[in-house]
């Protein structure tokens, strides 16, 4: 990973700052309704925490997994009699053997990883999902409906059961979890998957804008904007964020999107927007999609928006982001072959198949109803996200991850508008 260095801007960065900043120093006494990080009814802020919005005890404590987790192909191997240990054979000598037979059940044929073409795989009978409605953890309701797995579809979408959510919301949407929150991984106690602590390291970044702000209390009309960050996270001492830093947003119009929205007691929502972001994960550039985009973000008297972002993730896009990485370039926007060791073995590591968890991706996907099929094409997912107050500067600029934005002209060739998975010899 390339290391940063917080505060490196361009010298066309910071010549126009001063002419575009979002979310200025504190407005005159006599302001009514907006606070200190507001001016002029606009405000500005940078990612902090972003990270899966997960069940609020461990699996084993809330028994949202009676049959157990998912296995691993190492697991798997593990539990025939060829991956037993043998007699007279060491420790080091069978973990050595388990793990290759487990890397040889993770292969088709033809010799091709089964994460790179799961449907090519045979279906994995060891793959758990949550079970059960009475599972509490945090979001909001996507679809406005008490869905119910066997019930009627919410409108352009698929039933499915509903989590309980937290603070007295219902309906929660989000069967990724549905379908990771076995894995080990993806318990609350765990929360080993990096993307908060690729953030903070400067490898990417989130911002938001609002605009249109007359009362940060109670305001029926504000404008939400999301935006990838151009730039690295700037750390003060004790490694913690720094408020009020300044920050480029991406140029790239599809990177960036605005929603509508209104405030209540505090409480920021918004309406649904398609929206997309670039994140790095140990050195693979990617990016995810969330369609029909809400957000519920409270904002505290400090500046901090803290809540959910959430929508539904194309199928192949939310794979590839949380499993697979097939899509993943390099800094020059090439596709690296790290990440197919990556793939090989982030199943051991997290716990699971990937043809296991791509069909229940599949099974489990509760929006945009393909009309001629009737199945859904995407997964709902909510993320926590936790921002602070910051300098937006929206004008055209070069900033320290600017090469990340230069590999959009590689993924938009490949169609990565469907989510679909960039097919390429394994050789390169």
């Amino acid at each position: 990973m390339r290391a940063w260095s917080a505060g490196r801007y361009s010298a066309l960065g910071l010549a126009v700052a001063g002419a575009v900043l979002l979310g200025f120093s504190a407005l005159p006494d006599n302001a009514v309704g907006q606070s200190n990080f507001v001016q002029d009814g606009e405000a500005g802020f940078v990612a902090t925490y972003f990270e899966h919005a997960l069940p609020i005890q461990d699996a084993s404590e809330n028994g949202a997994c009676p049959n157990g987790a998912p296995k691993s192909y190492r697991e798997i191997f593990s539990a025939t009699s060829e991956g037993q240990q043998r007699d007279g054979e060491s420790d080091l000598d069978h973990a050595r053997r388990v793990l290759q037979g487990g890397r040889q059940l993770a292969l088709l044929p033809d010799g091709e990883m089964i994460c790179m073409n799961p449907l090519a795989g045979a279906p994995d009978p060891h793959h758990r999902n949550i079970v059960g409605r009475n599972i509490q953890l945090s979001g909001i309701d996507l679809d406005g409906v008490d869905s119910r797995a066997g019930g009627a579809a919410p409108p352009g979408g698929c039933a499915h059961d509903d989590f309980r959510g937290v603070n007295g919301v219902r309906n929660v949407d989000n069967q990724l979890i549905r379908v990771a929150g076995c894995m080990r991984q993806y318990q609350p106690s765990s929360r080993q998957i990096g993307v908060t602590l690729e953030m903070l390291q400067g490898s990417w970044g989130l911002l938001f804008t609002l605009s249109g702000v007359d009362d940060l209390r109670n305001d029926d009309e504000v404008e939400l904007g999301i935006y990838s960050n151009a730039d690295p996270i700037q750390i003060g001492a004790g490694n913690t964020p720094l408020p009020n830093a300044t920050y480029a947003s991406v140029q790239d119009p599809r990177y960036r999107a605005t929603a509508r929205g209104r405030i209540v007691d505090g409480v920021l929502t918004t309406e649904p927007v398609d929206i997309r972001f670039r994140y790095v994960l140990v050195n693979l550039r990617m990016e995810r999609v969330l369609r029909h985009a809400r957000v519920r973000f409270t904002i505290g008297a400090d500046g901090a928006l803290d809540g959910i972002l959430a929508g539904y993730a194309p199928i192949d896009n939310v794979f590839d982001a949380h499993f697979a990485f097939r899509n993943a370039v390099d800094v020059n926007g090439e596709p690296t072959p790290f990440r197919f060791q990556v793939a090989r073995g982030t199943p051991d590591t997290i716990g699971f198949t990937c043809q296991g968890v791509y069909r229940a991706l599949q099974d489990a996907a509760d929006g945009d109803r393909d009309p001629d099929t009737g199945r859904c094409t995407s997964v709902s997912t909510q993320y926590e996200v936790r921002a602070i107050p910051a300098f937006v500067v929206d004008a055209e600029t070069r900033g320290a991850n600017a090469e990340l934005e230069e590999t959009s002209t590689l993924q938009q060739a490949t169609g990565e508008n469907s989510g679909a998975p960039v097919t390429r010899d394994r050789s390169e």
